[in-house]
C-alpha cells in the first residue's frame, strides 16, 4: 500500500512544473505542520482541562460535604436544598449535586424530572474500599459525566456527589483547534504568495538557462546567459558560460582538424587511386610480357623440343625430351593463369562481363563451388568505364577468393543490375558466414585486408559497400556504384537482360 501511494505520488510530481512543485511542497508542509500543532495542542489543551476538572470536582464535592453536615444533622432540608442550588449555579461545570444519608438514601437533589436510580450504585465499590473521596465516570444522554464523591465526615452520616459535565471542556478545544485552523489557513496563504515570489524569482533565471541550453545542444556555443545574482543559479549561470566558451572553442579547434582530415582524406584517396592504377598499369605490363615474351620463348622451345623428337636418338633421351616437354606444356599453362590472374585480356579487349563469366567459369570448373551471374539491364553497346570495369572485376574476383578460402560455400550468386545512372552488384554465398561488427572493429582486419580493400576500392570510385553475414547463414555483399561509360554519350534505352 506504501509502495503505490508512493508511485502515485510521484506520477503526479512528474508531471508537475516547478512552480506548482514549490506550491505543493509549501502548501502541503504548513498544511501537515498545522495538523501536527492541533493534534498536539488538543491533546495537551484536553489533558490540562481533564486534571482541572478533576480538581475542581474534588474541590467542589469536598466543600459540599462540609457544608452540608451541620444541616443534615439538625435536618434542615430546605436550606440542603438551597446549598446544591447554589453549588450548581455557583459552578459552571457542575451538571448535578445531591446528598445520601448514612443507609444511602437521597436526602436532597438538583434533577428537576428526578432522580435516576442508576446513579446510586456507581460508587459501592469504593464505599466497601473505603477510597472516598472518590471518582466515576457516567454517561447520562450521550454526555461523559465526572461523578465525585465525599464523605460528609461528621458523624459518619452521608455522603455528598457531584457531577461535571465536559462541556466546556470540547468548547474550549473546539476553540483552540479553530484557532490553529485558522491560523494554518493563513499561514498557507502566506507560504503560496511567499513561494510564488520564489518560483518567479528561481523561474526566471532558469528558464534562461534552459532556453540557453536548448540554443547550444542546436549548435550556438556562443549563447550566453546574464544572471546578476551571487547565488547557486548565478554560479550555475557562470558555469554554463564557461562551458560556452570551452565548447565555442572546441568546435574551431574540430573544424581545424576536419578541414585537416578531410584535406588529408582527400590527399589519401588521391594517392590510392595513383597507387591501384600504378598497380593495375603494372600488372598489364607483366600480364603481356608473361604471354608474349615468356609464352613465346616456350613455345619456341617446345617446337624445337618436338622437331628434335623426329631426329634419331636413343630411347633415355626420348623419354627425357617427353618429359621436358610435359614440364614446359605446364609452365605455358601456369604462365597464362598467372598472367590472366593479373591481368585478364579478355577484360581489356571484350569487357567486364565477358571477362567476369570466363572468371565463373574457372572457379566452376575446378570444383570449388557452382557459380551463377545474372546481368539485368545490360546494355550491349556501350562499355564501361575502364576504372569502373577494373574495379568491379577486383571486387568479384576478391569475392570469390574469399568464398573459396573461407566460406566453404556450395553456390554462390552474382547479380548485376543496371538503370540509366546507378549499377548495382549482389554477391551472395550460402557458406558459414562471419561476425561482420567483429570483423571491422577487433584486429582480425590486419590479418584479412580483402574486405577494406573492396571497401576502398568501392569509395575511389564513388559507391557504397555494405556486408551482411552471419554466423551458418551465408554472406550477401552489396555494392552501389554511379554507372559510368566509356564514352560521354548516353547509353542506348534498348537492354537485354541475361
Amino acid at each position: 500500500m506504501l509502495t503505490k501511494t508512493w508511485d502515485i505520488f510521484t506520477w503526479i510530481a512528474d508531471r508537475l512544473n516547478m512552480e506548482a512543485k514549490v506550491l505543493c511542497i509549501t502548501v502541503g508542509f504548513i498544511l501537515f505542520l498545522g495538523a501536527g500543532v492541533t493534534f498536539e495542542m488538543r491533546t495537551i489543551v484536553s489533558n490540562l482541562m481533564q486534571d482541572e476538572l478533576e480538581k475542581q470536582g474534588m474541590s467542589i464535592a469536598s466543600d459540599l460535604s462540609a457544608r452540608s453536615a451541620d444541616l443534615l444533622l439538625t435536618s434542615n432540608i430546605f436550606a440542603l436544598h438551597q446549598l446544591l442550588r447554589n453549588t450548581l449555579q455557583n459552578n459552571s461545570n457542575v451538571e448535578y449535586a445531591f446528598v445520601l444519608d448514612n443507609q444511602g438514601q437521597v436526602i436532597a437533589h438538583t434533577f428537576r424530572d428526578g432522580f435516576p436510580i442508576d446513579l446510586l450504585g456507581i460508587h459501592d465499590d469504593a464505599v466497601r474500599r473505603k477510597e472516598l473521596p472518590g471518582k466515576a465516570l457516567v454517561r447520562i444522554e450521550d454526555q461523559i459525566i465526572h461523578d465525585f464523591s465525599s464523605r460528609i465526615s461528621t458523624g459518619n452520616i452521608g455522603t455528598a456527589r457531584v457531577g461535571l459535565h465536559e462541556r466546556n471542556i470540547q468548547a474550549s478545544i473546539r476553540k483552540v483547534v479553530i484557532t490553529i485552523t485558522q491560523t494554518t489557513l493563513l499561514m498557507s496563504v502566506v507560504g503560496i504568495f511567499a513561494a510564488s515570489i520564489l518560483t518567479s524569482l528561481l523561474h526566471q533565471p532558469i528558464n534562461l538557462l534552459v532556453e540557453a541550453t536548448r540554443r547550444m545542444s542546436r549548435g550556438n556555443y556562443r549563447q550566453r546567459v546574464e544572471v546578476q545574482t551571487k547565488d547557486q543559479i548565478g554560479t550555475l549561470a557562470q558555469a554554463f558560460n564557461e562551458l560556452g566558451v570551452t565548447l565555442h572553442n572546441k568546435e574551431q579547434e574540430n573544424d581545424t582538424l576536419w578541414a585537416e582530415l578531410k584535406k588529408k582524406e582527400e590527399v589519401l584517396r588521391t594517392l590510392l587511386k595513383t597507387v591501384i592504377t600504378a598497380q593495375e598499369t603494372e600488372r598489364k605490363r607483366i600480364s603481356r610480357e608473361l604471354h608474349d615474351e615468356t609464352g613465346q620463348v616456350l613455345s619456341s622451345l617446345m617446337l624445337h623440343l618436338q622437331s628434335m623428337k623426329d631426329r634419331p636418338i636413343t630411347g633415355e633421351m626420348q623419354e627425357e625430351m617427353e618429359n621436358i616437354r610435359s614440364l614446359i606444356a605446364r609452365t605455358i599453362h601456369e604462365v597464362k593463369r598467372i598472367s590472366r590472374q593479373l591481368r585478364p585480356s579478355i577484360l581489356d579487349d571484350m569487357g567486364l562481363f565477358s571477362a567476369l563469366n570466363h572468371l565463373c567459369e574457372e572457379y566452376q570448373s575446378n570444383g570449388s563451388f557452382d557459380v551463377d551471374m545474372v546481368v539485368y539491364g545490360q546494355n550491349t553497346g556501350k562499355r564501361l568505364l575502364a576504372e569502373l570495369e577494373i574495379a568491379l572485376y577486383r571486387i568479384v574476383q576478391e569475392s570469390l577468393t574469399n568464398i573459396s578460402k573461407h566460406a566453404q560455400a556450395r553456390n554462390v550468386s552474382i547479380i548485376f543490375t543496371l538503370t540509366p545512372d546507378q549499377l548495382y552488384l549482389v554477391i551472395e554465398d550460402d557458406g558459414k558466414g562471419f561476425d561482420v561488427e567483429q570483423h571491422f572493429s577487433s584486429d582480425a582486419y590486419k590479418e584479412h585486408l580483402g574486405l577494406h580493400g573492396m571497401q576502398e576500392r568501392v569509395e575511389i570510385i564513388g559507391g557504397i559497400l555494405q556486408i551482411e553475414s552471419s554466423r551458418e547463414a551465408g554472406t550477401t555483399i552489396y555494392v552501389n556504384v554511379p554507372l559510368q561509360f566509356a564514352t560521354e554519350e548516353k547509353p542506348d534505352d534498348k537492354n537485354t537482360d541475361r
